[in-house]
């Protein structure tokens, strides 16, 4: 098993109670959990609750929450939950599973969200 650890973090203000959403994407835009890999900048690492200060690691080596089952080696995205999926083509990659996870479990994996990747049908053949 892969442990998270390495990652360089940004600190903002939550916006809105994000004490239930620890290892879930955060929008930089309005410190909310993200709707999709563009707007994120980065996991949640804390429990925030409105208006305290939410630790991000935005490049890295995290946990994150899935919110289906991730493959090992996968390119991952955000949902509109906050929670990581697989990515498919049309989706901004954030990162890449570095183990196998089931939906609603904690996973570890490697991320960059200074610069999402536009997936196209391309990036998943072969």
């Amino acid at each position: 098993m892969v442990w998270g650890g390495e990652y360089e973090t940004l600190t903002i203000v939550a916006l809105e109670a994000l004490d239930t959403h620890q290892y879930q994407a955060v929008a930089l835009d309005d410190g909310k959990v993200a709707n999709n890999g563009s707007e994120a900048i980065g996991i949640l690492l804390n429990k925030p609750k409105i208006n305290e200060h939410a630790t991000l690691a935005y490049k890295g080596i995290s946990k994150f929450r899935a919110g289906g089952a991730i493959t090992k080696g996968k390119r991952m995205t955000v949902a509109t939950s906050g929670y990581f999926t697989t990515a498919g083509s049309g989706y901004y990659t954030v990162g890449r599973a570095l183990e196998t996870v089931t939906s609603g479990s904690i996973g570890v994996g490697a991320f960059d969200f200074t610069n999402p990747n536009y997936a196209n049908t391309s990036d998943f053949i072969g």
